[in-house]
């Protein structure tokens, strides 16, 4: 009973730095427990792309979850060790000290489970309805279930028996001198080595050259090469904060001309304090808002572009694709399954024929493509090329260029051809035009497409003849039409599994805009619901951070302030040094997130081409509006837990 008393005693007289590791605590259940609540309930039952996503999201929120618990835990022990320290110089042996630790972490271990579930209980629903609305489906009620209550309990009880390891651990290995002057230690020093310093700008340099110099480069290698440039970037970050920075400030103390001045030799001094205290906690900041800025931008982003990828990729409301490999077959088909039946006129639906080729991206004034480039493609150079006649282009709304036989015109996904002449199998065309914007609907979703507009029927027979002499997989037409259809005139076409078939084979596969859009509106608006709660997630994780910032700087300048005064500066002098200061320190993380997103940016918007994200101003508008936010919580965030930095120094 004594050891119980003495550790709720200790909790409420140690509540400025117990209340963020609760509340940090309590949130990251909430959203947990949020995330299980709804990937075990009934409506994600039919919806895999969701319940992929959103097991993702679950899987990378715990990740992080036990992360910030270790290192909040860790601040938490750091202001308690001078305490610990004591009761051992007291009397007190490491077992007692221990148990007391451990009654105070199982007490927040039960308030988190306790006020975790009552706040899940309460913002499901609304998050729920976020998720809903979002995925575009009906289904409103969310049942009450214990399976998410349960399992994130679970979770949250291993991330606590971890914490206890490392509570106990740290009480065991440490004498009780070392727990009493603890508390008084910072960060991990940095060295402020110029090889270091050097390493930060070379890492930082070769993922930025990763990233701008990706534009050319198709998506899907364009993944590669984000995931190898945000490695060096987060080395480099740490590198920075490490050593660059307090390498650089170095230097300027170095310069005496510089140095021995009042202003300079204050504030440089006290920035070189202030980094080896703060250096991996502004690099944590910098990490974690950038990756709030991509997770919420990027998926902001594919959401938005929905609505204007599904009409692009309808023209009507029904689009059909006959299996036939020959055109006149599916010709007849189409007029004895779908014409007749429904009398539709020759205004009610629109005939395309095209084929698809596997011929390489365009690069410069000439494409050459040769027999190895058809046999032995490489993915990652790759563009899936439609090959079209001016007639077939234009019914879709688009002008073409009046061409000959050896002529054709030219569209890549980006719109930034150049291409003058296209060489087949040794057959040169002259390219009298590169289109930047077509409308036709299977660019749309097709990875790193192009297109390829010829004369007429008789040229594009002639290249696929030629393709066919040396390729080993044949191709063949694309016979596919597009119709506007009412449900009425659907079931009369269609069979029990939605397409076109008679009792002897399968005639066409149909697919309907409003079931598509349903069916993207589930991936994209699971993904806008990942990245708005891991972007949430990230930001908390940020803010946690500063807070601890907030309260270490402000009894490191309590005694500065004291320190200062003595040596004969003014109150007023000194307030504007320190807080001159703590801007520099606390901003510069938000301006080198800003920064890093800024050059990411290349490659996001290559990566967003895969999910057919071409328009740029969407993209820089989102990207925009995400850091405003962003910008606007940061500065929320700062003059909140700047409220404890000036209660500790004007105690």
């Amino acid at each position: 009973m004594f050891y119980l008393k003495l550790a709720w005693n200790n909790l409420k007289k140690s509540k400025e730095v117990v209340a963020p590791f609760l509340l940090a605590s309590t949130v990251l259940f909430v959203l947990s427990c949020i995330v299980s609540i709804i990937l075990f309930s009934p409506i994600t039952t039919n919806m895999s792309y969701g319940k992929i996503l959103l097991t993702m999201a679950m899987v990378i929120l715990n990740i992080f979850t036990l992360i910030m618990e270790i290192y909040s835990y860790n601040f938490y022990l750091k202001q308690r060790n001078r305490e610990f320290g004591l009761y051992n110089i007291l009397g007190m042996n490491k077992s007692q000290i221990g148990l007391v630790s451990s009654i105070e972490l199982l007490i927040i271990f039960g308030l988190t489970i306790i006020l975790g579930s009552l706040f899940s209980f309460i913002f499901s629903k609304l998050f729920y309805l976020i998720f809903v609305n979002l995925s575009h489906m009906n289904q409103l009620s969310l049942p009450f279930n214990s399976k998410g209550y349960i399992i994130t309990s679970f979770l949250f009880l291993g991330f606590f028996v971890i914490l206890e390891l490392v509570g106990l651990l740290k009480i065991k290995k440490t004498s009780p001198l070392l727990l009493f002057q603890d508390h008084q230690h910072g960060e991990l020093e940095p060295k402020g080595n110029i090889l270091f310093a050097f390493l930060a700008i070379l890492s930082i340099g070769i993922g930025y050259y990763l990233s701008l110099s990706s534009e050319e480069i198709a998506a899907l290698a364009v993944l590669y090469r984000f995931f190898i440039a945000v490695v060096f970037v987060i080395i480099g970050t740490y590198l920075f904060y490490i050593s660059f920075v307090s390498w650089y400030l170095k230097r300027k103390k170095a310069n005496k001309r510089y140095y021995y001045k009042p202003d300079h030799f204050i504030s440089t001094s006290q920035l070189i304090f202030r980094m080896k205290q703060n250096a991996l906690g502004l690099a944590n900041i910098t990490l974690l808002a950038c990756m709030a800025f991509v997770a919420i931008a990027t998926t902001t982003a594919l959401y938005t572009n929905t609505e204007d990828a599904i009409d692009k990729l309808f023209p009507k409301n029904t689009s059909i694709e006959f299996v036939s490999e020959n055109e006149t077959v599916a010709k007849k088909q189409l007029n004895d399954f779908v014409l007749k039946p429904l009398q539709l006129s020759q205004t009610d639906y629109i005939e395309s024929t095209s084929t698809m080729l596997a011929f390489p991206g365009a690069k410069g004034s000439k494409l050459q493509v040769t027999a190895k480039d058809l046999n032995q493609p490489i993915p990652t150079k790759t563009s899936y090329t439609y090959l079209i006649h001016s007639k077939e282009f234009e019914k879709f709304g688009n002008k073409a260029p009046k061409l000959s036989k050896n002529q054709v015109a030219y569209f890549t996904q980006k719109g930034d051809s150049q291409l003058k002449s296209i060489s087949v199998l040794g057959k040169t065309y002259q390219v009298v035009k590169n289109f930047k914007k077509v409308v036709y609907p299977d660019v749309t979703n097709t990875y790193y497409p192009s297109l390829i507009i010829v004369k007429d029927q008789t040229v594009f027979n002639q290249i696929v003849e030629l393709v066919n002499t040396e390729q080993k997989y044949k191709i063949r037409p694309n016979y596919k039409v597009y119709a506007e259809l009412n449900q009425k005139q659907l079931n009369q076409i269609l069979d029990k599994s939605g397409n076109i078939s008679n009792t002897k084979e399968f005639i066409a596969h149909v697919d309907q805009k409003n079931r598509f859009k349903d069916e993207s509106y589930t991936l994209f608006g699971g993904f806008l619901f990942t990245g708005f709660l891991l972007g949430l997630t990230f930001i908390m994780g940020a803010a946690l951070i500063i807070y601890y910032k907030q309260y270490t700087e402000g009894h490191q300048d309590k005694k500065s302030y004291k320190i200062l005064q003595e040596v004969g500066m003014s109150q007023k002098q000194v307030k504007k040094t320190i807080n001159s200061q703590i801007l520099l320190v606390f901003f510069m993380p938000i301006i080198m997130s800003i920064i890093h997103f800024s050059v990411a940016l290349v490659m996001i918007k290559q990566m967003l081409l895969l999910f057919g994200v071409t328009n740029t101003s969407l993209i820089y508008t989102v990207c925009a509006s995400t850091i405003a936010i962003i910008i606007a919580i940061y500065f929320i965030i700062y003059s909140i837990t700047s409220r404890t930095y000036y209660k500790i120094i004007e105690r």
